[in-house]
């Protein structure tokens, strides 16, 4: 009873996330991990339990355990090493993650300090923008420092050596970890985004929980509604259980709901007098892109200022690169000191470890009052391309 307990208490406070690009199939992480025994499953390999032991341990057949495990295994999510059957990503549960965040916390202040001794390269950088000219410095300067110049994912593919391109692997191509604790476990600020014709757009803040509400996304706000479903997880099932060409039909026509919604979003942006249609207006107010009397509430990002953000993070990209490297030798004894490094891989545990790294720096600048958390939680944006 005991073990029973062990498991399912773990499994109730173990989360899972990704950073790359997932397909909507059935293999997708999130979906596969929806079945709560099967993050017991992986709890249990992570512990080093046998087959048998884990189905004594759930109180159910070895049979179902290794009907979840053959699942697992085509999904790529698990794999053997050294004659042991392990999970195929990285796994912290709460000792390695308290020992975990203390180097975070650490890296973070070293980040934020580099920020604050340049803080007028992040004035500067704001006036530049043409967005300035409609939204004050708090709303700007949160996604220019948080949802770009800190996303160092691309930068670190390009680099190469701390964290190569997200392995591909037969839901998309991405990086993943399972930890325990919830989203002070995750590294709790997160930047969702799309694209679609020549808009992209995204939201970015700090999260209690992985499921936001405030603004929604565009694309499951409108999936919800086609699918007549009340809640995203609810409609993400029903769509993953469609054919692929119907699959492929129905994003047809949520993106073409979409596009025609930003379109006109664009038009009320630079024209006040613009008419918005009823059906846009729905969407856009639900989305919080305007208030209840049609102002324009969130800022669109020129392509010219695109190329100014890009310049920024080129700049800053070089100091933290060098935080990184002099505290090199520090992350990887970290690593060392974790259970999942006996079967994971560097990369995975330091992809980890910057997102906690992340929202150490961004809590350092809100603490001393550089940056300002957004009234609704979070910020949220379009770019044109």
């Amino acid at each position: 009873m005991r073990v029973i307990k062990y498991l399912g208490q773990r499994a109730m406070k173990f989360d899972i996330i990704i950073c790359g690009s997932a397909d909507a199939g059935e293999y997708n992480p999130y979906v596969v991990f929806q079945t709560q025994i099967r993050k017991c499953i992986l709890i249990g390999l992570h512990e080093g339990y046998s087959v048998e032991n884990m189905a004594r341990s759930l109180g159910v057949s070895k049979g179902e355990v290794l009907s979840h495990l053959e699942f697992l295994r085509d999904a790529e999510l698990i794999v053997e090493k050294n004659g042991c059957i392990v999970p195929a990503f990285f796994v912290a549960l709460k000792e390695d993650v308290l020992k975990t965040k203390k180097i975070a916390k650490c890296l973070g202040e070293g980040l934020a300090k580099c920020y604050v001794s340049r803080w007028d390269t992040v004035v500067e950088t704001y006036h530049k923008l043409s967005v300035s000219s409609k939204f004050g410095f708090d709303r700007v300067s949160f996604v220019l420092i948080g949802a770009y110049s800190l996303d160092m994912i691309d930068k670190f593919a390009e680099e190469g050596k701390i964290m190569p391109k997200a392995p591909v692997r037969k839901a998309g191509s991405f990086y993943m970890w399972g930890v325990e604790n919830g989203m002070e476990a995750l590294g709790r600020y997160g930047m969702h985004s799309g694209q679609i014709g020549g808009y992209g757009f995204a939201t970015f803040g700090g999260e209690k929980e992985r499921r936001r509400t405030s603004p929604p996304d565009h694309w499951s706000k409108i999936l919800m509604g086609e699918t007549g479903e009340k809640t995203v997880i609810d409609a993400y099932t029903k769509f993953t259980k469609l054919q692929s060409s119907e699959r492929e039909a129905f994003k047809k026509k949520v993106d073409e709901i979409t596009l025609k919604v930003l379109r006109e979003y664009e038009k009320k942006y630079y024209d006040s007098k613009y008419k918005i249609s009823p059906e846009s207006e729905k969407f856009l107010k639900e989305w919080l892109y305007v208030d209840e009397n049609l102002k324009p509430l969130a800022p669109i990002y020129t392509p010219k200022d695109v190329h100014i953000i890009e310049d920024f993070v080129d700049k800053m990209s070089i100091h933290i690169f060098d935080v990184i490297y002099r505290n090199l030798d520090k992350i990887k004894n970290a690593f060392k000191e974790c259970k999942a490094s006996k079967y994971a891989r560097f990369e995975e545990f330091f992809c980890w470890l910057y997102h906690l790294t992340f929202t150490e720096t961004m809590d350092y600048l809100i603490r001393e009052q550089k940056l300002s958390r957004p009234t609704s939680g979070y910020e949220y944006w379009i770019w044109k391309k």
